[in-house]
Order: structure tokens, then sequence, then C-alpha cells
């Protein structure tokens, strides 16, 4: 089966790489259609009737499950602002190019999860390559090397052809790697942009606020966790359950917003809880807001068709060294894709 052992176990090792890094691309995609499907189905079985979909709770809608998805949900808290602070936002700005970053003195993971969930399942991959592409550089110098021995030993050059061949080798291995390097760059700008060009982090930090006030449910908060309860089909202390798209929810919230305006409510945390984007609820339910969501992942999406160009090299690579042996290659690509969706599955248990 095997005729160059070193170099196929490589080519397979890179293989699962590749499918590893493609795994949150491909996951965020199929995480999005599912909720929009789900939200497209609920209109469905109620007939489009507007007054019943209105009373559909948060966990129902697109806006909550993506916004839940795409950030660390039990790690917002820590962006919040203190009641002293003297921000005018309730919470901070994110930072879109850190994955781990300083809060109060503290080292911490930022919320944007899918961004460091596509770093850390494409750090191997750079690794490897990193090391592969070392050790071609390190090989070419030991050639240059037996060249030059050659020369001494006969005192007349005997072109043997290597080292030229060798030099094209490197120059197509670091232009296969500079493709990687580009195409890792351009997904983790398009992730960034899902972050900071869409209502998602405003919604979902809005959402962490009222489901704060609901569980706390301190004296200064009930004209507001009141009216989730009142309008919510069950006794409730998470916004999950709350009916908020709902117009006579949206009005009565609206008003004693209103009529509150830039109050800071009272929690055990002493975060800075105003409720300031409050009057954009309606919006953030809004076709237009879930577009804005729905398109960046969609661009994003598109470059899993360069992956899977790039994936057609290693596969080429190992035909030839199998020679002709598919069922082998068949083998090991169905063992590599059960491998990855055992470890893609870990990782979600261990995530939850």
């Amino acid at each position: 089966m095997f005729q160059n052992a070193e170099l196929e176990i490589f080519i397979m090792i890179l293989l699962l790489l590749i499918i590893i890094s493609m795994v949150p691309v491909i996951e965020l995609k199929y995480q999005s259609d599912i909720y929009e499907n789900i939200e497209m189905f609920n209109k469905y079985c109620l007939n489009n009737d507007i007054s019943l979909i209105s009373e559909l709770e948060v966990k129902n809608s697109y806006m909550w499950n993506i916004s839940s998805y795409i950030y660390d949900i039990n790690n917002l808290s820590n962006f919040f602002y203190k009641k002293d602070s003297s921000d005018m936002n309730d919470y901070k700005k994110l930072n879109r190019n850190l994955s781990i970053i300083l809060n109060d003195n503290d080292i911490i993971n930022n919320i944007m999860k899918i961004y460091n969930y596509y770093l850390n399942m494409s750090i191997g991959l750079f690794i490897i390559l990193i090391i592969f592409a070392c050790s071609q550089i390190y090989i070419f110098f030991k050639i240059n090397d037996y060249d030059y021995l050659e020369y001494c030993l006969e005192s007349s050059y005997k072109d043997i052809g290597l080292e030229s061949s060798f030099r094209y080798y490197l120059y197509i291995l670091f232009t296969y790697i500079l493709i990687f390097i580009i195409l890792f760059s351009i997904i983790l700008k398009k992730i960034t942009e899902l972050y900071a060009d869409t209502d998602a982090y405003e919604y979902i930090m809005l959402m962490k606020e009222l489901d704060i006030l609901l569980k706390e449910n301190k004296p200064t908060s009930l004209p507001i966790t009141n009216i989730l309860r009142k309008y919510s089909k069950y006794k409730i202390d998470d916004i999950s359950y709350a009916t908020v798209n709902n117009s006579a929810v949206i009005n009565e919230l609206l008003s004693v917003y209103n009529k509150n305006n830039y109050k800071l409510y009272a929690n055990n945390n002493n975060y800075k809880i105003t409720l300031k984007n409050i009057d954009k609820i309606e919006y953030y339910n809004s076709d237009e807001a879930k577009e804005k969501v729905k398109s960046k992942i969609d661009t994003i999406f598109m470059f899993i068709y360069v992956y899977i160009l790039l994936l057609i090299v290693p596969l080429y690579m190992l035909s030839i060294s199998l020679q002709g042996n598919y069922i082998y290659l068949l083998i090991i690509i169905m063992m590599m894709l059960i491998f990855s969706i055992s470890v893609y599955n870990t990782y979600n248990t261990l995530h939850m």
C-alpha cells in the first residue's frame, strides 16, 4: 500500500488539518440555514398570521439563535461598564483584532466565538505547513552542499539538475502556502465584518441586559420585567422565553423607557444597565437586520470553494504515491472525515 510512507503520512495529516480548518466555516453556514429554516417553518405552521408570529418566544427568532451562536453568551457580562463609568454606552466596543483581550486587568477570551473557533481549528494547519516548509528549505541547502561536494571531487561541475528542480518545487510549495495564508486572512477579516457590520452585538447585549433584570427582579426594574412577564405565555425568568416582538410589548416597553431615559437599573454586579438601545428592539428582528447577518455569513461561506480547490493538490499527490490504490485512498478519506466529525462533536460537547 505505502510506497513513500513519510510523504503519505504527511499528506494525510495535511488533508485532515485542512478539513478541520474548514469545519467552523461550514458549521457557521449550517447553523445560519437551520435558524432561518426554523423561523420559516414557524411562520408556515402559523399560516403567516402576523398576530400569532409576534407571540413567538425570543428563542424561536433567527437573531437570538444566530447571535447566541456567534457570541460567547456566557462571557457577555465582562463587557458591561460599571455604574460609575463616565462612558455613555452600557457596554464596551468589540475589539475586532484580538482573540484574547485585557479586561479590567484580567486576561479573558474575546466574545467573538466564531473568530476564536476558526483560529483554534486552523492553527494546527499553519504549524504543520511552517514546519514542512522549514524542512524543505533545510533539504534544499543540503542539496547545494551535495552539488558543491561533487564539484570538488570531480574538478568539473556535474550538473545533476537536482538543485534546479528542487528550487522550482520550493516556488510551488511557497505559492501554495501563501494561498493558504491569504485565504486564512481573508476569512478572518470577513468574520470580523460579521461582528462589526451587523446589529447582532447591540441586539445580544440588550437581551443580556433584559435577562439580568428578569433574573434578579429588583424593585427598580419591575416596570420593565412586569411587562415582559405580562405578555409571555409562561412564568419566566429567562429572556429567551419572553415575547418581545409583539407590538403591544414594544409600545409599553418604550413608554416606560422614555419616561426613565438613561435610568440606571439596579443589579447585583453594579453593571451599567440603561437599556439604551431598547428603542431599536423592533428593528433588530426586522428582515433588514437579519439580512445583514445572512449576507455576511454567505460571503464567508463562499471561500469554502477555495478550500476545496486547495484539497485537490494533496489528494492528487496522495493518489500518485499510492499508485492507483484508490480503495485505500477512499478508506483514508472516510477515516479522516469520521475523525473530523468526532473531534467536532467532542469540541461542541466540551464547550456547551
